[in-house]
């Protein structure tokens, strides 16, 4: 079952109340996963998705899309993992965004003792 954020079609999307944390799945034929990432972004933050700040600001949107392109599934897994908007994002080469707010990610880790 697909749905679209921001015009671009993802496949899943989940969402853990507690962490705050929206995971969605996109298909890497037809979505940059750059675009994917926007859309996504500002889906989550209830914006559109010009109001964000350019994600080249943080990361090479080429260099993103070419590291996550499609796999045959014999190279494992790849992902990249960056801070933009004050969201902690990871990008999976098999189609899978991860996008937590950092300040949860904050309180997760003082609750487990590892904020210094």
């Amino acid at each position: 079952m697909g749905t679209t954020i921001s015009g671009v079609g993802v496949e899943a999307v989940e969402y853990a109340q507690e962490s705050g944390t929206v995971r969605t799945q996109f298909d890497q034929e037809k979505t940059p996963a750059s675009m994917a990432v926007v859309a996504t972004l500002a889906d989550v933050m209830d914006t559109d998705a010009v109001e964000l700040d350019p994600l080249h600001s943080t990361v090479d949107a080429d260099e993103l899309d070419a590291l996550v392109r499609v796999r045959n599934g014999t190279n494992g897994d790849t992902h990249v993992a960056f801070t933009h908007e004050g969201h902690a994002i990871t990008v999976h080469s098999y189609g899978v965004i991860t996008i937590t707010p950092e300040h949860e990610l904050t309180v997760e880790k003082h609750e487990r003792g590892e904020a210094r």
